[in-house]
């Protein structure tokens, strides 16, 4: 489960931002929307970024998709870290400098004192090399070391390295850095050579985090369908989800080859549809709903970006209701991404869950969390509040009016 995530130098963000996963202490704040790892831990299943158009509510989305495509991008790939080009905060005064990301992920339950194993991974990298990759486990107070992998100031056409283990590692080690180029991970080339240390980290990148796609596209169809097939059960799920959002005209849902179709029906009469031919909004609930029948026999972290495009605010109501409900103790995460304030709504997420966006006066984001504001229980109008201005990050809108510039030369 991912406890938090810092980044810095990353797309509209400049200085460290931080959102988090972590319970805070209040008992005001309902129980039944967080897993309890140990008696001191406890996780939100539900978070959401919410601010304006163009506050950089989906840089976290964004840095998490690239780390991930890094970290399990095929061996054969030269250099993976190219897709850092471009990625870099574009005020910064040192143009060019690396991206910086901190992770703090539960890896599982030490056995010795039954308290959770929280590795804190770091990765500092640009484009052509990585700076600093590094991982440490927590167990309580406990700090130990795993591996650190730090750049060594040279010659920049031969990079040397640093490296760094702790006596609880357990995989390749020396044999594997002449192997590892500058652009290249140790954390990704030695968790497939089958270290048990780095494989619980490696395999949270590659089968725990879901970035959800829009939704919309023929890869996102072919998705949907592999899934499908691989569990034929779903087809009622699905039928039943859609009926449960007022869509109840779909009686059967069907795959062919890579396609995927709807037969509707009303009293006396039917129709087939392929996917492609649907409404958008039907497409993107159809990718939601995959994606949290996944979540909910899988331990997932769900990113879903743009959470509310295309769709009715009960809808995003109904859908983060569907996944806390059914997702008890799965240790399954959602982290929506949006600017409807349809998920401020009063009960819908906690308010340690809420994190909103928005620009400094550097047009770097910042973000910050509603669990910051004084609130009363008794009065809680959360969604009001933020409509009328009280916590910020919305939009600065002002008169505009369009000029033709080109009828006024004629």
């Amino acid at each position: 489960m991912l406890l938090d995530l810092t980044v810095s130098n990353f797309r509209s963000v400049q200085s460290p931002q931080t959102i988090s996963f972590e319970a805070v202490k209040d008992n005001r704040l309902p129980e039944s929307k967080v897993v309890k790892v140990s008696e001191k831990l406890k996780v939100i299943k539900t978070c959401a970024i919410i601010g304006p158009n163009g506050a950089g509510k989906s840089t976290m989305v964004r840095a998490l998709e690239t780390l991930r495509a890094i970290i399990v991008s095929p061996e054969e790939v030269e250099n993976p870290l190219q897709l850092l080009a471009g990625t870099s905060f574009a005020y910064s005064e040192v143009k060019g400098g690396p991206a910086h990301m901190i992770l703090n992920i539960v890896l599982g339950i030490d056995e010795e004192n039954n308290l959770p194993i929280v590795g804190r991974f770091t990765f500092v990298a640009d484009r052509e090399k990585v700076y600093e990759e590094s991982l440490y486990h927590i167990v309580g107070r406990s700090k130990k070391l795993m591996y650190e992998r730090k750049l060594v100031d040279g010659d920049t056409k031969e990079f040397t390295y640093h490296y760094r283990w702790g006596k609880l590692f357990r995989g390749e080690k020396k044999r594997m850095v002449p192997k590892i180029t500058c652009q290249q991970l140790y954390l990704s080339a030695t968790a497939r050579k089958g270290s048990s240390t780095l494989i619980p980290l490696y395999e949270w990148f590659s089968d725990s985090l879901m970035l959800l796609p829009f939704g919309l596209s023929t890869q996102s169809e072919k998705l949907i369908v592999e899934q499908l097939n691989k569990h034929p059960g779903w087809k009622k799920q699905l039928i039943d989800f859609l009926w449960s959002i007022d869509i109840t005209d779909i009686r059967d849902v069907r795959t062919q080859e890579e396609k995927l179709i709807f037969v509707h029906t009303n009293v006396n009469q039917h129709y087939a549809s392929y996917f492609s031919n649907e409404s958008l909004s039907l497409r993107r609930l159809t990718s939601i709903a995959m994606a949290l029948f996944e979540s909910l026999i899988e331990k997932r972290c769900l990113i879903i970006d743009d959470f509310g495009m295309l769709l009715h605010p009960n809808a995003l109501e109904h859908l983060v209701s569907v996944f806390e409900t059914g997702n008890v103790n799965n240790g399954s995460q959602v982290l929506a991404v949006d600017c409807n304030p349809t998920l401020l709504r009063d009960g819908l997420l906690r308010r340690d869950a809420i994190w909103f966006a928005e620009k400094d006066k550097e047009s770097a984001t910042v973000y910050y969390s509603l669990a910051d504001f004084k609130f009363s229980r008794s009065k809680e109008r959360t969604e009001q509040l933020y409509m009328n201005g009280a916590f910020g990050a919305l939009p600065i809108t002002s008169e505009f009016s369009f000029t033709d510039a080109e009828k006024k030369e004629r």
